[in-house]
């Protein structure tokens, strides 16, 4: 797929096919000269001037197509008419108008009804006739017909071959001129890509949405103008394209003219006929930038139900969520898991003495002062009020006292506060757990506050 992708075909410019086509009008017709003159054919014509003539076309054929890139379109109107010039000399040195050289006008008809306006074309015609005319005018046999009769018959078949194969351009002429217009009108970015991935055609949306003029677009690899990390996944979804595959949409990143990067949302379809891509894409940048804006929000709304607004320490939601994993994760390790329960002394008497704002402010203090205390892998949460409560994972009660009398010590602005600490059993709920912590801290509180109890264990 790579080495398809590193083609680099060019574009044909205006006029190459037209010279192309009259190339191989001339050499088709040299070929019919050899035929006719290898098969058995009428005696009277001159065998050598037949030959010459066709070694001619044969020689101009070839110049032609070669040099179609850079043949001017007056000149390949020129070699038409020169091609049935030399096919009126084929039938005069032939000694026979008998018909077989016509075939090359009824192609040389078909090439000019075409590529040209109705109007050239029948000029072309008109020329065909003419070189016709002069040609049954010195030929001595006209196997049996009259030259007027030939010339008609010539004239009136030639005419209906323009006529019917103009309006069957016509016709898909128009059809493409209202394919264009939806192309043109939409506001989808479409484009169709060669078979080595390069852009063939492009609609004003692109200029739109990326700033690029069709013309900077025509010749350019697709993948040149994606990022590059999202490479990798554009070359495999075209690849599967290519296989014939349905194309399963991709979103990646595209450089614009002025540097910036735009998402687009693209999808694409084979045209095997034509070995062609025909692709969509839609750009998607302001919605990707909602997205991410909803995601972020969302995480912070997430963060917010999980955190206390006054303090930012975890909530009792964050709780409910951990601590069922860090119970599992002791019974898993046959470890300890503490939890204590801290409650401010007089937090009431001391809202009602410096007010509500100040116990807020104290409320802020503690959760700093606290969190700075315990170790990293502890979880310390506001309960509610003035109540915290500190989860203490593969620690020991003895250790967990400790560390939790650091926490005491900690308080400001002169507070004091109480705790009851207790160690898991293994078999209670989180529920029964802090409800004897609980019941420790009301020990606390009944002893005298500012001291921390600890809960005994129940029996199972």
């Amino acid at each position: 797929m790579a080495a398809r992708f590193a083609i680099k075909p060019t574009l044909r410019a205006k006029g190459q096919s037209e010279a192309r086509a009259a190339g191989v009008l001339l050499m088709a017709g040299s070929v019919f000269v050899l035929l006719s003159v290898v098969l058995p054919h009428p005696e009277g014509s001159d065998t050598g001037d037949l030959i010459a003539t066709g070694v001619a076309m044969a020689a101009l054929g070839v110049l032609a197509f070669g040099a179609s890139p850079r043949v001017p379109l007056l000149l390949t109107h020129g070699l038409i008419a020169l091609t049935a010039a030399l096919t009126g000399l084929l039938i005069y040195e032939s000694a026979i108008a008998a018909g077989q050289y016509g075939s090359i006008w009824v192609w040389a008809t078909l090439i000019v009804a075409y590529y040209f306006p109705r109007r050239v074309a029948a000029a072309h015609v008109a020329w065909i006739l003419v070189v016709y005319a002069v040609a049954l005018a010195v030929v001595p046999n006209t196997a049996g017909y009259s030259p007027v009769t030939r010339w008609l018959f010539t004239g009136i078949s030639l005419c209906v071959v323009m006529t019917f194969t103009s309006y069957i351009v016509a016709r898909r002429a128009r059809a493409d001129r209202r394919a264009r217009s939806f192309f043109d009108l939409s506001q989808d970015m479409l484009c169709t890509l060669d078979s080595s991935g390069r852009i063939v055609e492009v609609n004003d949306a692109w200029e739109a949405h990326l700033g690029y003029a069709p013309e900077e677009l025509q010749g350019r690899h697709l993948i040149d103008l994606t990022h590059e990390d999202d490479r990798e996944r554009a070359v495999a979804e075209a690849a599967l394209v290519f296989e014939g595959k349905p194309s399963a949409g991709l979103e990646n990143r595209v450089w614009a003219k002025d540097g910036s990067l735009h998402w687009l949302r693209s999808s694409a379809a084979l045209a095997v006929e034509e070995d062609m891509l025909y692709a969509r894409a839609t750009d998607v940048t302001e919605l990707k930038r909602v997205e991410d804006e909803r995601e972020e929000l969302l995480g912070q709304v997430a963060e917010m139900a999980r955190s206390d607004a006054l303090t930012g320490l975890p909530n009792r939601r964050a709780l409910a969520d951990g601590m069922p994993r860090e119970m599992a994760r002791a019974r898993r390790a046959g470890s300890d898991l503490c939890l204590a329960v801290v409650d401010i002394d007089r937090f009431k008497v001391f809202n009602d003495t410096h007010g509500h704002l100040a116990g807020d402010r104290l409320l802020r203090e503690c959760a700093i002062a606290w969190d700075g205390v315990v170790r990293g892998e502890d979880l310390l949460v506001r309960f509610g009020g003035e109540e915290f409560l500190v989860v203490l994972p593969d620690c020991a009660l003895d250790e967990a006292a400790e560390i939790v009398e650091r926490l005491r010590a900690a308080t400001p602005g002169g507070q004091t506060c109480s705790a009851g600490v207790t160690v898991w059993d293994g078999v209670e709920d989180f529920d029964a757990m802090v409800a004897r912590a609980d019941s420790a801290l009301y020990m606390a509180k009944a002893g005298g506050r500012d001291c921390l109890v600890q809960a005994p264990l129940v029996e199972s």
